[in-house]
């Protein structure tokens, strides 16, 4: 009868032979889909660097789990994860839109440099201006813009509350957006 240690012995080498099987699994999907799912991420809206350093953080975390079931899926839970990392890099960039700017000291303060009585006005009459441009849109549209840009609401989120599609969403949102700046545009 075979001993408790070398019973044990069996168990840790097995659990070896599993993470050395998984790790070259995940550095083989590395070598064959890193480039497809660069630019996968990439159709998503996010800029090369940024596609990038998800695509990164989506093996790592695919590295990081130990679920022997995923190992006949992998490439497809690769996928899922470096779209949902994509899907919350970009909700995060839609709230707050200048925070890419805080690494950049130089050109934070720019923005948020005071201005004077003569810039204030004008900005008061580019805000005039920018009211009346969305007051001429139709209600869905004016309303899934000011959603998606004041509230900081998903698509998602737009798309249940006007109870429309999300591709709806989307295409009311690039209209109000090139509405305003057709609207706008001599003051730019």
């Amino acid at each position: 009868m075979p001993s408790l240690l070398s019973f044990k012995r069996k168990a840790a080498n097995s659990e070896s032979n599993y993470e050395s099987d998984r790790r070259q699994q995940v550095e083989q999907l590395f070598l064959k889909q890193q480039r497809k799912l660069i630019r996968h991420i990439m159709a998503k809206g996010l800029d090369k660097r940024e596609a990038e350093d998800i695509a990164q953080e989506a093996f790592v975390k695919l590295l990081g789990l130990e679920q022997e079931k995923v190992s006949s899926y992998i490439a497809a839970y690769l996928y899922k994860i470096a779209t949902n990392l994509a899907i919350d890099k970009l909700r995060r960039k839609a709230r707050s839109p200048f925070d890419h700017y805080v690494s950049d000291s130089d050109e934070l303060p720019k923005l948020c440099a005071p201005t004077g009585p003569e810039q204030n006005h004008h900005n008061h009459e580019l805000l005039k201006e920018m009211e009346k441009a969305l007051a001429s849109l139709p209600d869905k549209c004016r309303l899934a813009f000011l959603l998606y840009k004041m509230r900081g609401q998903s698509y998602e989120e737009i798309a249940l509350t006007l109870q429309i599609s999300i591709s709806m969403v989307r295409k009311y949102v690039l209209r109000a957006v090139r509405h305003c700046y057709q609207q706008l545009e001599h003051e730019l």
